[in-house]
């Protein structure tokens, strides 16, 4: 590596500040690294979304997210090419994938996947090469005091590509053409095969743009970090002043010269110059935290208190932001709320983990990937897609209630009783496992493939596409389909009250 050829200015930097200079270089590269992001990763995504929605499950594409460490890895090959004057084409990068793919991929794709640090690690294994107890020193070292602030730099990447998958989402919806408003849970809780692959082609261009930031922001970190620890701007500075008295020293010969051929004057006395040794003694010497002590301190401070308010909250969080700071606490302190720092992070991360782990919980339930309940008789929910299927919501007179409404001409209010009224009929003869907030569309295929197509739940089918119809796609039935749809539901309610 000649620093050299860097095309950036190495210098000590602070950690955001190293951040933009990531972004500077992701701006400087945008196209050919997009085109490397493409290359290798726009296969794999069209077939893994061609099985997801063959399969009618979101697993394929949960498996190119958690293989998002492999993408990342020729994006960081070429840029650390890159900064130092080398181009690689796409034919190189195919041809070194084994080099700079395979070190530290297992460890990345198990156990440290979710490492909040994984930018600024994957430089470590993949432009180093460093193994076993190489590894871990090299990773303590530059992980050590001062932070590196990639964990950070991490979660805001994540909250802008959720963001920006989000407001993506939000403005294809909104130039559906009036004719075709759906509602929201059609978008973003349906799980057909339009919806799908909408919601993944959207999040895969999100991060089209948002993965070789931050593949640049964690290499800039990498280099920060490196420079601070083992003076790369010393070294490229000794480097060039060597080069310019190199350029100097004909020069100098001469002027020695002719100073030789001159009378010298008789020498005057002066003290002896230290010698080398003593030299380097005396810079470690001044060097020493006896000498120059660095100490980096966080304190913490209220801002507009007012110290005449004495409630017991605000005297709770004093005391427990005060003993954070616990460099300056007394060894013998007593105070009622003098924690040990270690012992107040860990209940920090506790509750972070458990936090997120009921939200993965309740968003796998929300999408229905969640797993299905222990017992083996489902409990029949009493909503579903918000409408209210409890007994005594629904009408005693179901052709009656009917009638009335399509005398009111409100072909809306008749299938929203005709479908209320199926779905409890039909999910007490037939239970099902439901996830929380299921709409029509996945209480039906859920219903398909646990008991079949038998004639209630085929039925179901004609009955929920009217409702689509008539109250998603403002395309409203005719009061006869409506009829003829209730004549038939009364059939098969007295076929089930035969057989019964």
């Amino acid at each position: 590596m000649e620093l050299e050829k860097a095309s950036a200015r190495l210098a000590p930097r602070s950690p955001w500040q190293a951040v933009d200079l990531g972004t500077k270089l992701y701006r400087q590269w945008a196209a050919p690294v997009l085109w490397v992001w493409l290359a290798f990763t726009l296969a794999p995504f069209g077939l893994l979304l061609g099985w997801s929605l063959l399969a009618e499950t979101l697993w394929p594409l949960f498996l190119f997210w958690w293989l998002k460490p492999l993408w990342e890895r020729p994006l960081l090959a070429w840029y650390s090419h890159a900064l130092f004057a080398e181009t690689l084409t796409l034919k190189q990068l195919f041809q070194r994938w084994r080099h700079y793919a395979l070190p530290g991929l297992a460890s990345q794709l198990t156990w440290r996947r979710f490492s909040p640090a994984r930018s600024f690690n994957t430089c470590v294994w993949q432009l180093e090469g460093a193994k076993e107890e190489q590894l871990s020193q090299r990773l303590r070292a530059l992980n050590s005091y001062p932070s590196n602030r990639a964990g950070i730099m991490t979660i805001v990447v994540l909250h802008l590509e959720q963001f920006m998958a989000m407001g993506l989402m939000v403005l294809l919806y909104t130039l559906v053409p009036w004719q075709f408003s759906l509602e929201w849970s059609d978008w973003f809780y349906d799980q057909g095969a339009l919806q799908m692959a909408i919601a993944s082609a959207t999040l895969y261009l999100v991060m089209f743009v948002t993965e070789p930031l931050y593949v640049a922001c964690g290499f800039a970190l990498y280099l920060n970090k490196r420079t601070w620890l083992e003076g790369w701007d010393l070294q490229l500075g000794l480097t060039r002043l060597g080069r310019h008295r190199a350029t100097r020293s004909g020069a100098t010969v001469l002027m020695l010269l002719a100073l030789m051929l001159l009378p010298l004057p008789e020498p005057a006395t002066a003290q002896p110059a230290p010698r080398n040794e003593e030299q380097q003694e005396v810079i470690e010497l001044l060097a020493s935290p006896d000498y120059m002590p660095f100490e980096e301190r966080t304190e913490r401070q209220w801002k507009d208190r007012d110290e005449d308010s004495n409630s017991w909250l605000e005297e709770f969080w004093k005391h427990f932001f005060d003993n954070l700071d616990d460099d300056e606490q007394p060894e013998s302190s007593s105070q009622p709320f003098d924690i040990p720092d270690a012992v107040l992070w860990i209940l920090f991360w506790a509750l972070f983990a458990g936090l997120v782990i009921w939200l993965l919980t309740k968003v796998m339930n929300q999408l229905g990937l969640g797993s299905q309940r222990r017992d083996h008789s489902p409990v029949i929910p009493t909503h579903v897609a918000g409408m209210d299927i409890r007994r005594h919501s629904l009408p005693k007179n179901l052709r009656q209630a009917v009638e009335n409404a399509l005398a009111a001409n409100d072909i809306r209010l008749a299938l929203s009783l005709m479908l209320r009224s199926a779905l409890a009929s039909l999910l007490r003869r037939y239970p099902v496992a439901l996830a929380a907030g299921s709409t029509e569309q996945q209480c039906l295929r859920n219903l398909k493939a646990a008991h079949g197509e038998p004639l209630p739940i085929l039925y179901l089918q004609r009955l929920i596409q009217a409702w689509i119809s008539t109250a998603w796609a403002h395309r409203p039935v005719d009061a006869d389909a409506v009829r003829s749809l209730l004549t038939h539901w009364e059939e098969i309610r007295a076929e089930e009250a035969a057989d019964a």
